[in-house]
């Protein structure tokens, strides 16, 4: 009776050390984090299916459905390149079939960097190139000619910059709160006018799991003022220690713009894999 209560002792201790073991690995390369990046020579990808949805009270609600592949790359000790393609969907009952066919892309290319301290702060700053073709979304009819004329102007691309800056504390248990502000604008534009983002939120990570919530609010100083408050959350399931799949919410609390707007959100999907 002794010798087989040592040895259900010992596999209970080799277990509950493996699992420490596997959650300190995880903690230490915890894929979802929003401050994460890659290791040298390291390539995460993360696929995406979103669908959101703005409702303009007594009128049609704008949709989108939206697939994306997006990749970093480890091409430096805490720097990683982003490259990611997109496209926007022409499905019936999905979208206003406002675009010209199903292949609608976009493409961004950018940057980013890590600096981290001895007592657990990260700051991230990233830089991006985001384009696509309005004449490729929305084809040459007449009326599409006069829509990107009035959005796009006569450019042949959509051109914008990107930045942003993120900052994080790693708190013991797998905790981090963490704040970002990003900055995008149009480089075709003569005013150059410019779109802003404010982000606060707290990042878990717990065995298997990680979840992240927070507060983001989207604004710009345009004659438009556009100021809109969302609320987010996601929540994501570790398949393997590099690998996982997750879902992503957002919804629109209050805004200023458009007092016709009800409702505002989007919903995705995602999968991540680290090579």
């Amino acid at each position: 009776l002794g010798d087989t209560m040592m040895k259900h002792t010992s596999v209970l201790s080799l277990a509950a050390a493996t699992a420490l073991f596997c959650g300190a690995a995880q903690a230490a390369d915890d894929v979802t984090s929003p401050l994460y990046l890659t290791s040298e020579l390291e390539a995460l990808s993360t696929t995406s299916l979103a669908y959101n949805r703005t409702h303009i009270k007594h009128d049609s609600a704008k949709e989108d459905f939206i697939l994306k592949e997006t990749a970093l790359v480890g091409i430096a000790p805490e720097t990683s390149v982003l490259a990611a393609i997109g496209n926007r969907f022409n499905t019936k009952h999905l979208t206003n079939n406002d675009y010209n066919n199903d292949i609608n892309l976009d493409y961004e290319l950018g940057i980013k960097k890590n600096f981290r301290s001895a007592d657990g702060v990260i700051i991230q700053t990233g830089a991006s190139y985001y384009t696509y073709n309005p004449r490729s979304w929305f084809g040459r009819s007449p009326e599409a000619k006069e829509k990107i004329r009035a959005e796009h102007g006569n450019t042949r691309w959509y051109k914008e910059l990107r930045g942003e800056i993120k900052a994080g504390y790693e708190i013991e248990d797998g905790l981090m709160p963490y704040g970002a502000f990003g900055m995008r604008g149009n480089i075709d534009d003569s005013d150059r006018e410019l779109y802003y983002s404010a982000l606060v939120g707290v990042h878990k990570l717990e065995y298997d799991w990680s979840f992240d919530a927070g507060l983001r609010y989207d604004f710009d100083f345009s004659d438009n003022d556009n100021q809109d408050l969302y609320v987010q959350g996601a929540a994501d399931y570790f398949l393997t220690d590099t690998m996982t799949f997750g879902a992503y919410a957002d919804y629109r609390l209050v805004g200023s713009n458009n007092p016709k707007v009800s409702d505002a959100y989007t919903t995705e999907v995602r999968f991540r894999i680290l090579f």
